[in-house]
């Protein structure tokens, strides 16, 4: 046996050594890149540049696809009271197919949630404040999704500005 016969063993298990550490490496790496470059406070650029509802300019979202993203936007809603804006709000987010856990008047707050498709049980939560303000209600909204788990951003913000929508009655 000469020695290429005899190193051929070590070398065969020596590339699988490489394999094992680098591929995992790799992947770590690439899925840090990810949560970092996509992660910060970001605004959406309106394609729609005719959108000047108040709902749409607040419109923020931060996070990752890998850690998850936080949806937020606020407006004010005019010549409406808070009991009227969170019954209303409370019945659209319902009709749109969400399960509102809890109403709280005294606070102003409406938590829902909605099963994730394909999330093995995973739900993704919707929090609504109302504060009333002289001359209306300010609204806040935010919906969060977990690690692994999308919504396309422009439809959460569609979704905002039509629940803020029906608290004015006009839906």
């Amino acid at each position: 046996m000469n020695d290429a016969e005899q190193l051929a063993p070590f070398l065969l298990l020596d590339n699988m050594m490489k394999r094992f550490i680098l591929l995992p490496l790799a992947v770590l790496s690439l899925a840090g890149c990810l949560a970092s470059t996509s992660g910060g406070k970001q605004t959406v650029t309106n394609s729609d540049s005719s959108d000047s509802r108040e709902c749409a300019r607040n419109f923020t979202y931060d996070g990752s696809f890998l850690a998850g993203r936080t949806y937020k936007t606020k407006a004010f809603v005019k010549n409406v009271n808070q009991a009227d804006a969170m019954k209303r709000a409370a019945r659209y987010i319902a009709q749109d197919g969400w399960q509102v856990n809890n109403t709280d008047q005294s606070l102003g707050i409406i938590s829902a949630s909605q099963t994730v498709s394909y999330g093995q049980g995973k739900t993704a939560p919707l929090s609504a404040s109302f504060e009333q303000e002289k001359g209306g209600v300010q609204m806040g909204l935010s919906y969060s999704t977990s690690g692994g788990v999308t919504s396309p951003v422009d439809a959460v913000q569609k979704f905002f500005c039509s629940l803020i929508e029906a608290a004015e009655g006009k839906k």
